[in-house]
């Protein structure tokens, strides 16, 4: 699957929480998952929010994920956890809901294709010159991706293009 998440870093903690950002939410992440790799005991994304009404929304959006967690930066316990996950321990995979640097470059031509795919679907039909407008956002953990014609607009999870064959 594709990721185009940035890794947890402590640097990306604490410029979160300097911003304001009190709450964390983290969820599983299989996203991540790379068969290539062994020894990964769990592949993790913790997002972050100020208000902790926002933070229990996504909670209760992920209520199937029994890994899911409320962090609150405040609680000592709870900021120690959060410290330690972003050093990286080396059996676990963690992100942050912010998207790389390049990560644009791992969209392969395959996915473009089934974008077109997608697009053809919903009965769109861009002429030569015309384009589809792309963007990319992530709503509780899950990446979505906005289409755009004609003025006419769809949001769909990515990993239903994705699953286009």
């Amino acid at each position: 699957m594709f990721n185009p998440f940035h890794p947890l870093t402590i640097q990306l903690l604490e410029a979160f929480v300097g911003s304001g950002k009190r709450y964390f939410v983290r969820q599983r992440f299989d996203r991540a998952r790379n068969i290539n790799e062994q020894g990964i005991k769990g592949y993790f994304l913790i997002s972050h929010y100020e208000m902790l009404t926002t933070a229990q929304d996504h909670l209760g959006a992920i209520a199937y994920d029994p890994m899911r967690f409320l962090y609150d930066w405040e609680d000592g316990t709870h900021r120690e956890r959060l410290y330690i996950a972003a050093g990286m321990p080396a059996d676990y995979k963690i992100y942050f809901p912010v998207f790389r640097p390049g990560w644009e470059a791992g969209i392969t031509d395959r996915m473009k294709e089934k974008a077109k795919k997608y697009v053809a679907e919903l009965g769109w039909t861009p002429k030569a010159g015309e384009t589809v407008n792309t963007n990319y956002e992530v709503q509780f953990g899950e990446l979505f991706v906005r289409l755009s014609y004609k003025g006419r607009q769809v949001k769909v999870k990515f990993e239903e293009i994705e699953k286009l064959s």
